[in-house]
């Protein structure tokens, strides 16, 4: 059987740079490259880690008829929650579910992010 790793998360959004402009004010991300793709500028960010790119468009538009759904959430490790709630909030962020614990050791949140795209902060302790 094949052998998959991560390489990128790719996002199409139909104002890229304002969704990079999130993405980096927000949420912290670096651009760490931009080019010419497809007759389109691609981002290329690196969220906490995470590569992640950002474009209008992806080579698969032409080929691919089907609906364009698939990413639900990505789910980012915080240490502190509440700490990066409030911080969050105060650079604007919109959550949809507040942080909450699910159980002991484990507190989510869930952020409205451009695009239809939703973010998981999530705290996982010994509890």
């Amino acid at each position: 059987m094949a052998s998959f790793k991560h390489d990128h998360t790719h996002l199409t959004s139909p104002d890229p740079e304002k969704t990079v402009e999130f993405y980096t004010e927000v949420m912290g991300a670096k651009v760490i490259g931009k080019q010419e793709a497809l007759g389109s500028q691609m981002f290329e960010l690196d969220l906490g880690g995470i590569p992640v790119r950002v474009s209008s468009k992806t080579g698969a538009d032409e080929a691919w008829t089907g609906l364009r759904h698939g990413l639900h959430h990505l789910g980012l490790a915080v240490d502190n929650i509440e700490k990066t709630a409030a911080e969050l909030k105060s650079k604007g962020a919109e959550f949809v579910v507040e942080p909450t614990q699910l159980r002991p050791g484990l507190k989510f949140a869930f952020i409205k992010a451009p695009d239809g795209v939703l973010l998981e902060v999530i705290e996982k302790s010994e509890g």
